[in-house]
């Protein structure tokens, strides 16, 4: 038994190694990139302006003046250097945009699973992408936002003035009306009334929301579970959330300024407010930058390489 989960082990670690055929290369003298094999042959010439490995799938994104392309492992066009954007592949997708601005997605061998169609998209999210379509009144011009499957089905109508992406379950949308934001399921059930000034997705159970200025944090009911006492704040992630103190609005409404920390699901400061700026942990490491200096530290406070 033993052998055997040695030998697989080291399948799965020779195929890490040799997952990436070709590696990008930059050339001084036409300032472009190209790409090379593991003997430093050049397989492909400088003649990109960037070229992004796109590790879960096996794929490379190009560019050329201001236009995008995919080539696949071995550098073989998947796709003409034609299209405006090019994302990344979340749930197997990606997506892409044309000139003319409408977005749909390829798979990972550059093929069109569903139409460029739209007029803004999201990466998918727990099997659904969120998706805005402009209605025409008149004179007047109107983007809605939807939810749409792989398959490009159409599953919740595009019927929101804003909306956001599925996460644990719900997604955030937005009423007009009364300018207030609340939280769907995916079946379009209003199941958090609209009641907040802005929000966050659910991650761990919560999500973080704004309501009389200040950010607190609730559960899947509807019920706050740490108090609204916070001048911005982030999502939870490995048992902890970014929060600030002290942060005020600039001219377009932006929370900027004071101190983040981090605190636990129970609202408890574990990590104090002293970072001009904080991202949420990933691995064990969270970002923060005091002044000019981002760096890494652990839950301990502690400074840690990257």
């Amino acid at each position: 038994m033993k052998k055997t989960l040695v030998f697989l082990f080291f399948i799965a670690f020779t195929y890490q190694l040799n997952a990436q055929n070709l590696t990008e290369f930059y050339d001084q003298k036409t300032y472009r990139y190209g790409l090379k094999d593991k003997n430093n042959t050049v397989i492909i010439p400088p003649t990109y302006d960037v070229i992004y490995w796109k590790e879960n799938v096996d794929v490379f994104v190009v560019q050329s003046k201001y236009k995008y392309g995919l080539l696949d492992n071995n550098g073989k066009e998947l796709l003409p250097i034609k299209y405006e954007f090019i994302g990344d592949f979340t749930d197997g997708l990606a997506r892409i945009k044309s000139l003319d601005y409408k977005t749909g997605f390829i798979d990972k061998t550059g093929k069109i699973i569903i139409p460029l169609k739209f007029n803004d998209a999201y990466d998918f999210s727990e099997g659904l992408s969120c998706i805005g379509t402009d209605f025409t009144d008149g004179w007047n011009k109107e983007r809605r936002y939807g939810y749409i499957d792989k398959q490009g089905n159409e599953v919740i109508a595009p019927k929101f003035a804003l909306a956001n992406s599925f996460s644990d379950g719900f997604a955030e949308v937005y009423d007009k009306t009364n300018n207030l934001w609340g939280y769907i399921d995916k079946t379009a059930k209003l199941m958090i009334p609209y009641s907040f000034e802005k929000v966050g997705g659910f991650s761990e159970g919560l999500a973080p929301v704004k309501k009389n200025n200040k950010w607190g944090f609730i559960n899947k009911s509807g019920a706050v579970v740490i108090p609204y006492s916070y001048d911005s704040a982030g999502g939870f992630s490995e048992g902890l959330a970014p929060v600030n103190a002290g942060a005020s609005k600039n001219y377009v409404g932006n929370s900027v300024g004071g101190k983040w920390g981090f605190i636990d699901n129970k609202g408890k400061t574990t990590i104090g407010f002293n970072y001009d700026y904080a991202f949420g942990f990933y691995k064990g490491k969270a970002r923060v930058s005091v002044g000019d200096r981002n760096f890494y530290i652990n839950k301990n406070a502690v400074e840690v390489k990257q």
